[in-house]
């Protein structure tokens, strides 16, 4: 049987960044992804500031925005800064720079599929066994890591989106429960295109009364989408934990991203990064995961809340809009 010090499954933000540094630090590392290529995922393309610390090139970055629209209860609030706030990416050649920074050490194989897991080792698709030290589940929402850890999946976030090959000039963010529950909708422009979707936490509001409401509020604002691609997801933000014995989850395996914004690419990288660490040094504080667990938390459970009452005391500082985005 073929082993390896740590096998990750899913080659995502989240496989991705814990592979490159288990690669610099040597270990024999198989990342298996079961579609034909590294990349395709529905996706707003949609980057915090946060995400320029993790070293993303300006050459993946297809619009920068130093102020927001911001949309509540029929009033329009402008946040501005000096530094870039938001901008947009194309998800697919994101990840797919990421894959091109892997060292030697690490062995993609695509058009893998992982259909069972045992204590120390993973069967693939059609019968071959593979051993480990590690395995890592980066294997997004419906992670069949989590399942074989009996995980619920309870907290859910859908997200739904055209993309129209007309490109709009403002990065905008809409709240209006009534439509959208908890969650809001945007206006993501792209080099080339935009996206523009909405989404809440399927507790608050489910899927047929979201796209309903979707469509209503894109007529309103007479947005022509009859031509438009259409695309849906789900991201889970059930965090449950991490670490397993031998077996870890990172990124929406995990329940990593945010209940209140829907964001992944940030929390995905830096819980593949902490995680890789650790294996590396059993010692590893993980103060990084600590952070983005935090920062999670006070989203969802203060989040909503805060977010209107900041919004319609019109007090909306860097440190308030940071706290949420």
């Amino acid at each position: 049987m073929e082993k390896f010090d740590v096998v990750i499954i899913g080659a995502g933000p989240a496989g991705l960044s814990a592979a490159k540094i288990l690669g610099e630090g040597r270990k024999r590392v198989l990342l298996i992804e079961r579609n034909p290529r590294i990349g395709p995922k529905i996706c707003a393309g949609g980057l915090t500031f946060k995400d320029f610390e993790l070293g993303i090139p300006t050459s993946l970055i297809e619009r920068t925005f130093y102020s927001i629209k911001i949309h509540f209860l029929n009033k329009t609030f402008e946040v501005k800064r000096k530094k870039p706030l938001m901008a947009t990416t194309d998800r697919e050649r994101l990840v797919q720079w990421m894959a091109s920074e892997i060292k030697k050490d690490v062995e993609i194989r695509l058009n893998s599929e992982v259909i069972e897991i045992k204590n120390n080792s993973v069967i693939l698709k059609g019968g071959q066994e593979i051993g480990f030290n590690y395995l890592i589940g980066a294997d997004g929402s419906l992670s069949l890591i989590r399942k074989h850890l009996n995980l619920p999946t309870g907290k859910v976030f859908l997200a739904m989106q055209y993309v129209l090959p007309k490109v709009f000039s403002d990065f905008e963010v809409f709240f209006n429960k009534d439509l959208f529950g908890s969650g809001y909708a945007w206006i993501f422009p792209h080099k080339t295109y935009t996206s523009i979707g909405c989404g809440s936490a399927l507790k608050f509001q489910n899927m047929g009364k979201l796209s309903t409401n979707f469509r209503r509020w894109l007529k309103e604002k007479e947005i022509d989408f009859k031509d438009a691609k259409f695309q849906t997801s789900s991201i889970n933000f059930d965090y449950q934990g991490f670490n397993f014995g031998n077996k870890f989850l990172v990124g929406d395996a995990g329940g990593f991203a945010s209940g209140l914004t829907g964001e992944g690419i940030y929390f995905a990288m830096v819980s593949g990064q902490e995680i890789a660490r650790k294996i590396l040094d059993l010692n590893y504080n993980l103060s990084n995961l600590r952070k983005i667990l935090k920062i999670k938390k006070y989203q969802e459970t203060l989040g909503s809340f805060l977010l209107f009452k900041i919004l319609r005391s019109k007090i909306l500082t860097r440190y308030s809009f940071r706290r949420f985005f």
